[in-house]
């Protein structure tokens, strides 16, 4: 029956169910308790493979794990983020051709920050910024790993290849209808030593409901091909210069010498005969050297490297 503005009684049957009501009855919905229970179950075995795979490619060590899961419209899923968050869209063949990953924006700058030789950072000491290209670049191939889990959690129905759009920064806009289509969300906590960042899967509800987990098991990570920005930034970093930093032992002195010293005196380092000198750079000890002079500068010679089991031994007893 065809809508009259003037009899409202007159609109189609469709219009007039609960939207809500309509979508269990058309298998597009499922009841929150089925629907936490399978996403539950995927995001752990995904989060498990994505830990593996990703920590390989990136050369640090990562823990993924499930924080938590929600329901409801694809409007109301993808507010979820945040604002500056990237956003993803991908595609398993043969099992749901509408996903979005989003990953927070702070992650990606850290990450950059640490495989450019320096420490990482906690996310509250970083201001979200827009990403550079090969950052981006980053972010992109993150997101591939993360799809590539998900599909490696998926037992039945049988998946094809994916498909992984580039990472951006700006965010997906349904259209009317696809806006109120049933959706879940599961998140997922990145944790790289102090930086804890919140990654988001997206989709409709219908293909959950006629998915089967794979088993969780131990196998040996598949080797991963170098992305084009991982030569790029080996390049970056092979040619970027670093500050040096030589530290010698002074003779130790009690509280009183101290507050005894003048201009002049003399304070002798603490090594008798050939003076060792500590080699670090971006904070981390490197060699101990021998200190001498050439010409009318200082100098160090390298030696020794600085972790011999007598200095390892020593760093524990003090501890």
């Amino acid at each position: 029956m065809r809508p009259d503005k003037l009899h409202p009684s007159h609109t189609s049957v469709s219009a007039r169910i609960d939207r809500a009501l309509l979508s269990r009855m058309t298998g597009q919905s499922g009841d929150r308790t089925t629907l936490e229970a399978i996403c539950t179950e995927l995001a752990i075995s995904t989060a498990q493979s994505l830990e593996t795979t990703a920590s390989n490619a990136l050369g640090l060590s990562l823990d993924v794990s499930f924080d938590d899961f929600d329901e409801g419209t694809f409007g109301e899923m993808l507010a979820a983020p945040e604002p500056d968050a990237l956003m993803c869209r991908t595609a398993i063949g043969g099992w749901c051709e509408t996903i979005i990953l989003t990953g927070d924006n702070v992650f990606f700058i850290a990450l950059m920050e640490s495989m450019l030789g320096g420490p990482l950072p906690g996310e509250s000491i970083i201001l979200s910024r827009s990403l550079s290209d090969i950052e981006l670049d980053v972010a992109s191939d993150i997101f591939t790993h993360l799809a590539n889990a998900l599909k490696t959690a998926i037992a039945k129905p049988a998946t094809e290849g994916i498909c992984v759009d580039p990472a951006t920064e700006t965010h997906y806009t349904p259209d009317e209808i696809e806006e109120h289509l049933p959706h879940v969300l599961m998140k997922l906590v990145l944790t790289a030593g102090t930086l804890r960042a919140p990654f988001f899967i997206i989709m409709p509800q219908r293909p959950l409901l006629k998915t089967v987990v794979a088993q969780v098991t131990e196998q040996a990570a598949a080797p991963v091909d170098k992305p084009a920005w991982s030569e790029q930034l080996s390049t970056q970093v092979s040619q970027s210069h670093v500050a040096l930093e030589a530290k010698i032992d002074l003779r130790q002195l009690n509280l009183d010498e101290v507050a005894r010293l003048r201009i002049g005196d003399v304070i002798p380092f603490a090594d008798e005969g050939p003076v060792r000198a500590l080699l670090s750079a971006s904070e981390q000890s490197l060699f101990w050297c021998e200190f001498g002079r050439s010409g009318n500068r200082y100098t160090v010679r390298v030696e020794e490297p600085y972790r011999h089991k007598q200095e390892l031994m020593k760093e524990l007893t003090c501890k």
